[in-house]
């Protein structure tokens, strides 16, 4: 705001804006002294991060579905629940394309949660505060200041739950897998200079893989750290890696099935433009806290101590950005490097303090304003997915329960088998697992899998219903993201069902001769 003369009156002094309002000047001052008050400024970043937080939290013991994955865990879990193999076959129309041990401990856990979606969402919630919580210890070891190592912690917090709101409280396995990968990285901070300490750090790198297998960023960077350090060091990592890989595989075969490695390695189309498209829609909001984060990074490669999540950010950024690329793969490809992101915050934090010979201010109070300026920056992606407000929030969500509710009745009263593209409906329905649509899709683009069969059981109308999260076209065609339902598929449901219920975020439909089949 910028103030023009001041106007003098008796016993007050006043500024004078553009727009012709006056305020005293003290009120100004005091008001730049409490921002810039280093208690007050770590309160407010803590009212930011809990206000972030709440939400998504809260989301979490709801009855709805977060993202598409939740269905799949779902039946896979209840699938081992049951002890039948969920790699039973090289190719067919259910897949699971991750390791067994999510599914299993899930499987387990439920024996006394009795349910197997929110034990899921429990354990990314708590993978998500435990990797938070890592990331802070590991920016107190390195800085020794509890201030920066708790704001690291919380602006972890708070970028997760503002950039990659949709994904906090989710049924999906790599925040909780990424808890045990950050715990490896705290010990090898921490214990550094023992060699021994690469077998603990190992063998949780080995569990955190089992859990979600894509994670290459935390050993591929360590091994980098490992390289420039020691080179017998890193020979020993990599077969600490290799020794515990060994009874790793076995377990999955075991428990999961004997195709294990091959529904691991299901073909996916991959696709250059996604990773400039997608990563500039994840980053553009981040643009501050990157910048800031690039600047400490570039430090930090000179600090020995540092220099090790240094690499990690920048191996992160790369492997996020091109993972990102492939068929289906959301913004959870860039979530180790958002980990990354809030520990080289946290050095930045700490760095950043010595003014400009020129501007006033002491170093405490322009780390207390740099701190407000990355908390406060993180309002803006919730305002950029018109989540900023908490009321408007709630009556969404409850809506969204309500119509959830009401679409799983509709299937449930329908018996017999549904295709469903939202898995979590038809799971809830007490439907039969029969198919996965993004992986038998992306089969059938492998041709693995051939989509005649699926389309000649529509024309058969050998469902009792399809359910699909948009609304048909104008031309009636059901509509579909393409890496879930190929054409002749979409094209099959057309002619032979017609829609029964449609909502804002599902339409599901019956066969054509059925007596519900006018629109409700």
């Amino acid at each position: 705001m910028r103030f023009a003369d001041g106007i003098h009156l008796p016993g007050i002094v006043f500024a004078q804006t553009d727009s012709g309002q006056l305020m005293p000047r003290s009120s100004i001052r005091a008001l730049i002294r409490f921002l810039t008050n280093p208690v007050s400024a770590f309160w407010l970043s803590i009212a930011v991060a809990a206000y972030c937080a709440a939400m998504p939290f809260y989301r979490a013991a709801m009855f709805l579905e977060v993202k598409y994955n939740e269905g799949w865990n779902a039946y896979n879990a209840a699938t081992l629940a049951h002890h039948a193999a969920i790699y039973p076959a090289r190719y067919a129309w259910t897949m699971a394309n991750y390791p067994v041990l999510s599914f299993f401990t899930i499987a387990q856990l439920s024996r006394f949660t009795h349910d197997y979606l929110y034990t899921g969402r429990f354990l990314s919630l708590l993978g998500l505060v435990l990797s938070c919580i890592f990331g802070g210890i590991i920016v107190l070891r390195l800085t020794t200041s509890r201030r920066t190592g708790l704001l690291a912690a919380l602006l972890c917090l708070t970028i997760f739950c503002t950039d990659a709101h949709t994904y906090v409280g989710m049924d999906d396995p790599q925040l909780f897998a990424q808890a045990f990968f950050m715990a490896g990285l705290l010990l090898y901070v921490i214990y550094r200079d023992r060699p021994s300490v690469l077998v603990a750090v190992a063998l949780l790198f080995v569990i955190g893989g089992n859990i979600k297998h894509n994670l290459i960023d935390f050993p591929l960077a360590l091994a980098i750290e490992l390289f420039l350090v020691s080179r017998r060091r890193l020979i020993l990592f990599i077969g600490f890696l290799a020794l515990f890989e060994i009874p790793a595989f076995y377990f999955n075969v075991h428990v999961g099935g004997p195709f294990f490695i091959d529904q691991l390695l299901i073909p996916r189309r991959y696709f250059w433009y996604k990773p400039f498209a997608q990563s500039f829609d994840y980053y553009i909001v981040l643009l501050i806290p990157m910048a800031a984060a690039l600047y400490a990074c570039a430090r930090s490669f000179r600090v020995p101590q540092r220099r090790v999540i240094a690499i990690y950010f920048a191996v992160s950024l790369v492997v996020g950005v091109y993972f990102s690329g492939g068929e289906g793969v959301s913004i959870n490809a860039y979530f180790s490097n958002t980990l990354a992101l809030a520990m080289i915050l946290g050095f930045f934090l700490q760095d950043f303090g010595v003014p400009h010979p020129r501007l006033s201010g002491t170093a405490v109070q322009w780390n207390s304003a740099a701190t407000l300026i990355l908390f406060f920056w993180m309002l803006i992606p919730l305002q950029c997915d018109d989540a900023l407000f908490p009321l408007d929030n709630w009556h969404n969500l409850h809506a969204q329960q309500q119509r959830f509710t009401a679409q799983v009745d509709f299937l449930r009263s329908h018996p017999g088998p549904a295709l469903c593209e939202s898995i979590l409906r038809c799971y809830y329905a007490e439907k039969p697992y029969v198919v996965d649509p993004f992986n038998s899709t992306s089969l059938i683009h492998a041709g693995k899998l051939d989509e005649n069969v699926l389309v000649s059981a529509i024309q058969a109308q050998q469902f009792s219903s399809i359910q699909f999260n948009r609304p048909p076209l104008s031309s009636g065609r059901p509509d579909a993201p393409p890496e879930r339902f190929t054409p002749a598929v979409l094209q099959a449901v057309q002619q032979n069902y017609a829609p029964a219920l449609q909502d804002s975020d599902c339409t599901i439909y019956v066969p054509s001769h059925h007596p519900e089949r006018a629109l409700r």
